[in-house]
């Protein structure tokens, strides 16, 4: 008697084991079919604009690549975004998460202020923000020279003047970009017991700064990554606030030439998402090497 339930048991087992199996195979055969198709929805708009911009008269010419190499204003101004979008993106890191992290150490009561702050940016349209910078910059009145402590009047003259200039765009990316790169800074630290951490660094010896770059920043890293990421895409593909401030970014010559050339204005934008590519995938591996050697090095430790 015990043998045959043993045999059941075993048998039932079995069973249950096989249909685990199935099921895992159906779920991974539906997860690879959804992959499948998220893949194609990315994809195939991307090779209609392809064939689009490679299609002429007489077909496919390769030839609109070549001209577009070696047009001047193309190489200028992509470099100029690529620099105002890393520009703007190392600005917001370092003064975002630092000060995420203060604020949840020693003063968790002005988080809410800070929730409210990182929603204005999606309230206030660029084309607002454009024009108010543009007002308090270009003719600063003596209320907002007092309120800003003399520091307008002093970035409103010669030889500080920077209005209409790239470092003006890279504040007002980093304004823009806001929202994106303090939500996930603030979820990473959230996840983390700061508190115990900064005390226990603190007990070995450890200032505020070395306990920030050393304990803290390593386990919100990719937070910050995504944050790196979201705002270097949002500052790559702003077109509004470049106009306005009368700078020739990318976005800028896209536009212009989209209005005299479609075809061509079709390959410039996937130009534009290969290189928007590289960088993202350039900024994931310089993450992943990098936290790879804080993993090395504390076990060395």
């Amino acid at each position: 008697m015990s043998t045959k339930v043993k045999t059941v048991g075993s048998s039932s087992v079995t069973e249950g084991s096989r249909q685990k199996i199935s099921s895992g195979k159906a779920s991974f055969g539906f997860d690879k079919l959804v992959l499948v198709l998220a893949m194609l929805y990315l994809l195939v708009p991307l090779g209609a604009t392809l064939v689009f911009g490679l299609s002429g008269g007489s077909g496919l010419d390769l030839k609109l690549f070549q001209d577009i190499l070696s047009d001047k204003d193309f190489s200028s101004t992509l470099l100029l975004s690529l620099e105002l979008g890393f520009a703007a993106t190392v600005l917001s890191v370092v003064l975002v998460t630092p000060t995420a992290y203060w604020v949840q150490l020693r003063l968790p009561r002005a988080r809410p202020l800070l929730d409210f702050l990182s929603l204005v940016p999606f309230a206030v349209p660029a084309i607002i923000m454009s024009l108010g910078l543009l007002e308090v910059y270009g003719s600063p009145n003596p209320l907002i020279g007092v309120l800003s402590l003399g520091l307008v009047p002093l970035l409103s003259n010669p030889p500080f003047n920077i209005v209409n200039t790239p470092q003006l765009l890279v504040c007002a990316y980093v304004v823009l970009s806001l929202p994106f790169v303090y939500r996930p800074i603030d979820n990473s630290l959230r996840a983390l017991n700061t508190r115990v951490l900064t005390e226990a660094a603190y007990s070995l010896g450890c200032g505020w700064w070395k306990t920030f770059l050393t304990v803290i920043l390593p386990n919100v890293w990719p937070g910050v990554i995504s944050a790196a990421l979201l705002t270097f895409s949002t500052a790559m593909g702003e077109f509004t606030l470049a106009t306005l401030f009368g700078l020739y970014t990318f976005p800028v010559y896209l536009n212009q030439t989209g209005q005299g050339d479609a075809h061509k204005a079709a390959l410039l934008s996937i130009i534009s998402f290969i290189f928007t590519l590289i960088c993202v995938i350039g900024i994931i591996l310089f993450a992943r090497s990098r936290s790879g050697s804080a993993v090395e090095a504390a076990a060395a430790r």
